[in-house]
């Protein structure tokens, strides 16, 4: 099947089979039709029209070496260098498009931790994994499927390890192991996107040892699968979806692309065999995390580039209806956040640049400016959304309501008081710019995203002290002040430090820690 247009994946969502979806205490019956998830499935639907457009597809399609066509980047590992860059330029295109998240790069993002390690385990362990993993893949690419990772446990109690949890369903686990699959249960929590998934592809979220066996699994079920329940979190602005209508357009939702975040319960979900990627090898959910943070965290440099660029074209067109465009200040404001915009891009770039090839042809970002990218990626962008909250002056939370504005009563009083003076625009354009802002800063989860999405601060800090080589590093020092005098030993160092260049070439030893 050729790539799907826009309306071929929404009717292919609505054809699912019936899904036990809730929010605030009620059954949601079409995931399709449901207000507070409009925004979100007008975004991945702008996703695939965009993967439709001629325009476009030099960015958002790749070569597949499985069905021999075009396929989008969403359903491809990464092969190359340039693989990677591209993946970082289309994540940085769409979120200027969207704002948000593309709800299908996790699922990029599974594959690509994958891919390695169920290679590892055939060669290593004699198992069958790669080949089920290669076809579920070409299934996924021929049928041009979304797929979302579940990566996040509840977790419980963090200082106790998964075994040890009064419950046990607080990590998502193996019930029983059969000849034709496996049984599971648990709770994946955080799951952006997954309401408009094809499929859910699970993955560990620590590193386990033989104790937590069970929780070692990684597997791909349907998102219609019997046995799930998806709960939808809340925003500061679900309600406003109901107000649409009639001569309310939604200017008070900020803009018309969003996501959601739901957590998801499987209760003893049979997976069939040919669907299971790990079942059991503890020795090899470390080097799973491995694979696949290089490349989530990659990514993240390239949204939240796309999603800073956006915030300040807001912030920028505000200063410009106001009147204050020209103030030092306020200059100096907007260009500090285009430039926090490309300093996580340029990070993600270089992570794409200088990888390395595993074994398996799976091109693998360094990992270790790949997290130093999502560290920065949890706290520059706040900068962003700190500049540009000050420049609208608090009306993101003050400015009257569209309602309020549309009314025939007080709505002309209402835009009086709101119009920015400027003859160019109008009031309703100075509350679209400043309800863009809003839902950026807070209306929506782009804030969460940025840093938690990906891994928290702490988890990325971690990983790059891991993946430091720390005598090399102290070893210049000694070269440098020569209390190094061996001659053949200086040389040595100097010669590493030419030839190192900020690469990495295997992770198949590093440790790791939590997503």
């Amino acid at each position: 099947m050729a790539l799907k247009t826009k309306e071929q994946f929404q009717e292919s969502i609505r054809n699912r089979k019936p899904m036990n979806v809730w929010f605030l205490g009620e059954k949601v019956e079409d995931v399709t039709t449901f207000p507070p998830l409009a925004a979100s499935f007008n975004a991945i639907s702008k996703v695939y029209e965009l993967h439709n457009d001629p325009r476009w597809q030099d960015l958002l399609l790749v070569d597949s070496d499985l069905t021999g066509g075009k396929v989008s980047i969403y359903t491809a590992p990464l092969r190359s260098a340039a693989q990677a860059n591209q993946k970082t330029q289309a994540a940085r295109a769409l979120a200027e498009v969207i704002g948000c998240c593309t709800h299908r790069c996790t699922g990029s993002e599974a594959f690509a931790g994958l891919g390695p390690v169920t290679y590892d385990m055939d060669q290593e362990l004699g198992t069958d994994y790669y080949k089920r993993f290669t076809n579920f893949m070409k299934y996924v690419q021929e049928n041009d499927l979304s797929c979302t990772a579940t990566v996040t446990d509840a977790k419980g109690l963090r200082t106790l390890p998964p075994h040890k949890q009064p419950d046990k369903d607080v990590y998502v686990h193996i019930d029983e192991y059969r000849d034709d699959g496996i049984v599971i249960s648990g709770f994946k929590t955080n799951q952006t996107g997954i309401l408009f998934a094809h499929e859910v592809v699970i993955v560990p979220t620590t590193a386990m040892k033989e104790e937590d066996k069970d929780f070692a699994v990684a597997c791909a079920v349907p998102a219609d699968a019997p046995g799930m329940t998806f709960v939808l979190g809340r925003t500061p602005q679900d309600k406003r979806f109901f107000e649409c209508g009639g001569d309310i357009e939604g200017i008070d939702l900020g803009k018309c692309y969003a996501d959601h975040q739901t957590f998801v319960y499987f209760d003893h979900v049979f997976v069939p065999k040919e669907r299971v990627f790990m079942a059991g090898e503890w020795q090899y959910a470390g080097r799973l995390l491995n694979y696949f943070t290089a490349v989530h965290r990659l990514t993240a440099g390239g949204c939240k580039a796309g999603g800073t660029t956006a915030l300040t074209g807001a912030a920028s067109l505000i200063s410009e209806m106001i009147g204050v465009d020209r103030a030092g200040h306020i200059r100096e404001k907007l260009t500090e956040m285009i430039m926090i915009a490309e300093l996580v891009y340029g990070l993600s770039v270089a992570a794409g640049t200088l990888g390395f090839t595993h074994p398996s042809g799976f091109w693998v970002p360094n990992p270790l400016m790949a997290h130093t990218c999502k560290w920065n990626c949890t706290w520059v962008p706040f900068d962003a959304v700190r500049y540009a909250r000050e420049i609208i002056a608090g009306t993101g939370e003050t400015a009257p309501s569209e309602i309020d504005m549309r009314n025939p009563e007080i709505g002309e009083l209402c835009q009086r008081e709101f119009n920015p003076g400027n003859p160019k625009y109008t009031a309703f354009d100075r509350l679209r710019a400043t309800r863009f802002i809003e839902h950026m800063a807070r209306g929506s989860n782009w804030t969460a995203m940025a840093l938690h999405g990906g891994g928290n601060p702490e988890a990325s800090r971690l990983m790059a002290m891991r993946f430091t080589d720390w005598k090399h590093v102290q070893d210049i020092v000694r070269v440098a002040t020569g209390m190094i005098t061996d001659e053949t030993q200086v040389d040595k160092i100097i010669t590493e430090i030419g030839q190192r260049r900020g690469s990495i070439d295997s992770l198949l030893d590093l440790p790791v820690v939590d997503k």
